[in-house]
């Protein structure tokens, strides 16, 4: 392309957007960690890809540059990297926007030096889709390949990436509506700045994705989930019989990843769980760290007395009627363990959560009624019935329906076991995901 991508109109308004957001994005828990190295700083992969390196692999920093938004996706790109061929020399570079991302990175990789020790991963926070920045970081690491996870459509990046003729992919695509709507209103910038191709992760994903990039040069096609795979490695893991942190004394009523839609809908209904159940213990695990506080003053108010979990003495019995909050990340699959009856957050207006690692516990879920981003986890087939329709998953439509399914699952639970048996067989014709993607990312990085 002659001139830059970057001197178009769109992006004049764009870089104006970043830099009059920034005061306001500093102000963010999430986005204040790491400040300074989202700007892409001299040095920026110093030292785990020295630039003295590039010279011996063509000018190269790295091989292949992962995309993920946060800690699911983190997981994701964890997954495809032990899915890489062990005899080959890669440099990957994964970047995350959280700390619970970084982190989810940064925790595996001595198991993947153990398992590809030819494989080279570094983990950084992800740069500010500025223009400037974003090209100073394609300049850096100039990838042989990058590849985006899920929804990671930035188009600061993916111009980046053309002016530099460096490739994209999209592996376990899905798309949401605001990525659909812009593509309505800037069909042509879509159109060039389009990665080479897209794995959806359903039809319907796959038709969209086809609609909002319809030029012939980018290849759409359907694969399977990737977060299947993971819940299938959860399922290899013995179950966990202990609980993290804290002693019991009655039956834990666990609500895991819940959102900011959860926090004015929820927290009123408990009482049905006290009434019903004396002895209960509530434990609450908020999506993203940073809403602790809201939960805790919203708790507050209704006088359920809530507790921190790093405020907490280790063993404690809670006392009754108090809520913990689960203020520490990684230890939803032993949560889920233990648990008598799970709700899985995020899906009273915004989508939904992963529900399927309380099903690799043996636990089945509860969700709300809006889990639109699981409709692949959710849908069966002519051939193969869905999770509600296999007993593996329950909708409850109004937060009082939701206490009551809980009720009801912690008062006739189910074999653990056999619900993971049954969990498995239902996952077996899903599974490959990884495989599929990282032999598809190697196709082009090792021509």
């Amino acid at each position: 392309m002659a001139s830059s991508l970057f001197s178009r109109p769109f992006f004049y308004g764009y870089r104006l957007i970043w830099k009059l957001a920034q005061p306001l994005l500093k102000r963010s828990k999430r986005l204040a960690d790491g400040w300074d190295e989202r700007f892409v700083p001299e040095g920026w992969l110093e030292p785990d890809f020295p630039a003295s390196e590039a010279g011996n692999h063509d000018g190269h920093s790295v091989d292949l540059w992962l995309q993920a938004a946060s800690g699911g996706e983190a997981r994701l790109a964890v997954s495809l990297c032990r899915s890489l061929r062990h005899d080959v020399p890669l440099r990957v570079l994964i970047v995350t926007w959280t700390r619970q991302g970084r982190d989810v990175v940064e925790n595996a990789l001595s198991a993947l030096a153990e398992s590809h020790p030819l494989l080279r991963v570094a983990a950084r926070f992800a740069p500010f889709d500025h223009p400037d920045i974003v090209r100073r970081a394609i300049r850096q690491a100039r990838p042989r390949l990058l590849a985006l996870l899920e929804t990671e459509l930035w188009p600061g990046l993916l111009a980046a990436c053309k002016d530099a003729g460096v490739p994209v992919r999209l592996v376990n695509g899905r798309i949401n509506s605001s990525t659909v709507n812009f593509g309505k209103f800037f069909p042509k910038l879509m159109a060039d700045i389009a990665p080479e191709g897209i794995r959806a992760i359903s039809e319907e994903d796959r038709r969209a994705f086809s609609t909002v990039f319809p030029s012939t040069s980018c290849s759409v096609e359907e694969m399977p989930n990737i977060k299947f795979d993971l819940a299938a490695e959860l399922l290899e893991r013995p179950l966990e019989n202990t609980m993290p942190g804290i002693a019991l004394d009655g039956p834990l009523f666990l609500f895991a990843s819940v959102r900011k839609g959860e926090e004015t809908r929820l927290p009123g209904q408990l009482q049905r769980i006290y009434n019903a159940r004396p002895s209960a213990r509530v434990v609450v695990v908020p999506r993203h760290l940073h809403r602790v506080e809201a939960w805790k003053s919203v708790l507050s108010d209704l006088g359920y007395r809530p507790r921190l979990l790093s405020e907490q003495d280790p063993m404690m019995h809670l006392p009754h009627k108090s809520v913990l909050i689960w203020d520490r990340f990684g230890d939803l699959p032993r949560l889920y363990a233990a648990a008598s009856a799970v709700f899985v957050g995020g899906s009273f207006g915004q989508g939904g959560q992963n529900f399927l690692e309380s099903l690799a516990a043996g636990r089945i879920p509860c969700i709300g009624p809006s889990a639109k981003n699981f409709l692949w986890a959710m849908q069966g087939t002519a051939s193969q019935p869905s999770l509600e329709e296999c007993g593996l998953l329950r909708v409850g439509r109004t937060p009082q329906e939701v206490m009551d399914i809980m009720l009801e699952l912690a008062s006739h639970p189910r074999d653990r076991e056999t619900v993971r048996e049954q969990f498995k067989a239902w996952l077996e014709p899903r599974l490959g995901g990884s495989s599929h993607a990282a032999a598809w990312l190697e196709e082009k990085i090792l021509l």
